[in-house]
């Protein structure tokens, strides 16, 4: 399969996906960068976002946090702290997590660390939200 590479997603819960991809799509710091085969070598951090995948024609998408992506030798590596498909997602679950984290920033006084982690959870379920509304219009 000389028009495809391979593809690897890994969040600290395991392996998400493992498999021969034709192109995909991240969502990195300076906007969305995609891979195809025979991509030139590249370490780039992702933000929040949707991570397109295109395997056998077809295109997917995942909600995926903050990570690293790494593109050598016909591989693309992704390290994130989040992936997660449409259809896993829970968007009751994911509209209060918004409100909660919305709330904090609003009424408590966040620092350092705590302030980071609600502006993560933050931008990790508008992530979520947002790609489950989509594919279901």
């Amino acid at each position: 399969m000389a028009n495809t590479f391979h593809l690897q997603i890994v969040t600290p819960e395991g392996s998400i996906y493992d498999g021969n991809v034709e192109g995909v799509l991240l969502p990195g710091s300076e906007g969305e960068i995609g891979a195809l085969p025979n991509h030139a070598k590249l370490m780039t951090e992702v933000q929040p976002g949707e991570l397109r995948i295109t395997a056998d024609g077809k295109t997917s998408t995942l909600a995926i946090g903050e990570g690293f992506a790494e593109v050598s030798q016909g591989v693309v590596t992704v390290l994130t702290d989040m992936a997660v498909k449409a259809d896993d997602i829970d968007e009751q679950k994911t509209k209060e997590a918004i409100a909660r984290a919305q709330e904090a920033l609003r009424t408590q006084t966040l620092v350092g660390e705590e302030l980071e982690a609600t502006q993560a959870m933050l931008a990790r379920s508008l992530v979520q939200f947002n790609l489950k509304t989509k594919k279901r219009s």
